[in-house]
């Protein structure tokens, strides 16, 4: 009777069921459902866009309190002062970027005290070139007075002759500033070509031959090749011969030696040709040869030797200009120059 009453039941609802089921309500339900999970999703992208703008806008504006507070300091800051920058954030990029001012600074710092300590050398190598030139000068004019008030031809020659000689000095003084002038000037023209070495050097060794026999000192010149060739500017290499010979016999003390030999090869091709000029000088310890080409140095502090601290510097400038290379080094009591220059 129980299973009988159920199954009439069932029979009865099902038809219900199906109608329910296939009605327009149902259809609506089941589109509002859709309908909230899909606004469900929107709202979920909507913020986390936002989240993602908020989070660049602060980004942004930590960015730009950071870089306004640098800005803020380097402009503030003195030249001449040490202060760096500092980063105040971890901000992706910033600490390179304080690390790379930073290391602007110090080589700014570096490049001026550098063009500081040129400037104070330059100061008194000038002072001391300008003692050069007026030494001659004002020996010229005492000689000149002496000879107006002398009576005697003889003695009043021997005046002149020395008026002359100061004279003579104080040209080379400024043959050399303009030596100098001249080397040091990137645009000045060169006219590289095939230099025979042994006539040059033999040329410039006989030129200064009667100061070599006043001396008693016989120059010796060696050569590995007579016929070696090096690419030069004549004009050029017989300056850097001859300012090399003048300051051997200048501040030496012994004969000089001037020997060629090749500087090597590398990969069965020569690389060069090696010129050395040697010869003892009186007091080894006080010459710096790390500074022999530095503009307007002597060893000799109280400059009671001629020159002028020009030669050897227009030498290395010269030496510059025509792809060589000219260095200097103490062997024993020995000052040895040496030129490496391209052969042929």
């Amino acid at each position: 009777m129980h299973d009988a009453f159920l199954e009439q039941l069932y029979r009865w609802l099902e038809p219900l069921v199906d109608w329910l089921l296939a009605s327009s309500r149902m259809e609506w339900l089941a589109s509002f459902t859709e309908r909230f999970h899909m606004a469900e999703g929107i709202m979920l992208v909507a913020m986390l866009a936002l989240g993602v703008g908020l989070g660049a806008v602060f980004v942004v504006a930590c960015y730009a309190t950071e870089l306004g507070r640098q800005a803020r300091f380097l402009a503030r800051r003195e030249r001449e002062s040490n202060a760096r920058l500092t980063c105040g954030s971890r901000l992706p990029g910033m600490v390179g970027m304080v690390d790379a001012v930073n290391a602007e600074i110090d080589a700014a710092g570096a490049e001026r005290v550098r063009a500081l300590r040129a400037a104070d050398e330059f100061s008194r190598g000038l002072s001391a070139l300008s003692h050069d030139v007026r030494t001659p000068l004002t020996g010229a004019r005492g000689y000149l007075q002496l000879a107006r008030e002398e009576v005697d031809p003889s003695r009043k020659d021997a005046q002149l002759a020395a008026v002359d000689a100061r004279l003579a000095a104080m040209s080379g003084l400024l043959d050399e500033l303009f030596s100098y002038a001249r080397a040091a000037d990137p645009d000045t023209p060169l006219e590289l070509g095939p230099i025979a070495l042994r006539p040059l050097l033999e040329q410039v060794l006989l030129g200064h031959y009667p100061e070599f026999e006043a001396r008693g000192w016989e120059p010796v010149l060696e050569l590995e090749d007579s016929s070696v060739e090096v690419t030069a500017d004549r004009e050029a290499l017989t300056r850097i011969v001859e300012n090399l010979v003048v300051n051997a016999l200048r501040h030496g003390l012994g004969p000089l030696a001037v020997r060629v030999r090749s500087a090597g090869e590398k990969g069965g091709e020569k690389d060069g040709v090696v010129v050395e000029f040697s010869n003892p000088v009186a007091d080894p310890s006080a010459i710096d040869a790390d500074r022999l080409f530095e503009r307007f140095y002597q060893a000799d502090a109280s400059r009671s030797t001629a020159g002028s601290g020009l030669g050897l510097s227009v030498a290395a400038k010269l030496a510059t200009a025509q792809g060589m290379d000219l260095s200097a080094c103490l062997d024993g009591a020995n000052l040895v120059v040496t030129l490496v220059a391209k052969t042929v």
